[in-house]
């Protein structure tokens, strides 16, 4: 289905035409995914190095730069006429030098599920994938049906915190995918009044009277030796409640939500998250 080129606004309220673009340049890893989720991995020209999904197949997409540091001339260069980026993800200054060279940019920034929704209906619009889009869109629905069915069963909210980098330790506070998703789930972020990242320090979250503190394996790399920190520094009551999770589960956006909520209320139902004591050396 061909969508025509009324515009459309990305998260930073800029208007470009609807497209369908063919020729794409994604500086965002959950992006590169969701281009590919959506049948639409032959426009891919460009990527970062640190978009390794789906795994072999974005192989053969050449690479410029990572997420922080692209190569802007080397975009400029492929001419692609699409460029997604994400808000938090990528500098202003090199988004704006690619707009400034005549390349459209797509700039998305999901503060929630609905964000994600319509995220995957305006890449429907750009990449002229409409169908897969609606399917993707559905499927996300029909899995934030699962996350509510358990959030309204839990007795209560459990107060969380999530840790993404360590010396200093940061927190995710409110305004983001990772808070959204708790949300969703019906967990309590106790640090989501400020937001974006933010610096803790271990005696401030001992404070917080925290039920677990989640550990996402990106962007720091956590093992059990920080589990049985936080344990020792009284942020929580046993190591087992500083659970070591797959990060992509919590951080990354698009046809992978719907599959990551599904993945979190399977856990969260049967681990420690839900208030039983999983074997020893045993997290989500």
């Amino acid at each position: 289905m061909s969508i025509g080129r009324a515009h459309i606004k990305d998260a930073r309220g800029v208007p470009l035409p609807g497209g369908p673009y063919r020729k794409v340049v994604s500086l965002v890893p959950s992006l590169t995914e969701t281009v590919f989720g959506l049948g639409a991995g032959e426009r891919l020209a460009g990527r970062t190095v640190y978009c390794c999904e789906p795994r072999g197949t974005v192989r053969e997409v050449p690479t410029f730069g990572g997420t922080k540091n692209p190569d802007v001339p080397g975009i400029i260069a492929a001419q692609p006429d699409l460029v997604l980026a994400c808000v938090e993800e990528n500098r202003p200054e090199d988004l704006a030098a690619i707009a400034e060279a005549g390349i459209a940019v797509f700039a998305v920034m999901p503060r929630s599920l609905d964000d994600v929704a319509a995220l995957l209906r305006d890449f429907g619009i750009l990449l002229d994938a409409g169908s897969p889009a609606g399917r993707a869109m559905s499927d996300l629905t029909a899995a934030r049906l699962v996350a509510g069915r358990f959030r309204s069963t839990q007795a209560a909210q459990l107060r969380i915190a999530t840790l993404v980098w360590k010396n200093p330790w940061l927190a995710v506070g409110g305004g983001n995918h990772i808070n959204a998703m708790l949300t969703e789930l019906g967990l309590l972020n106790v640090l989501d009044r400020q937001e974006g990242y933010y610096a803790v320090s271990l005696e401030d979250l001992a404070r917080r009277e925290l039920d677990f503190v989640l550990l996402p394996d990106e962007p720091f790399p956590f093992t059990h030796h920080d589990s049985w920190s936080l344990a020792a520094a009284d942020v929580v009551p046993s190591h087992k409640r500083a659970v070591l999770l797959d990060g992509k589960l919590l951080s990354w956006y698009g046809t992978r939500t719907a599959r990551s909520l599904r993945t979190l209320v399977r856990l969260l139902a049967t681990k420690t998250i839900a208030g039983r004591e999983p074997p020893a050396g045993q997290g989500l």
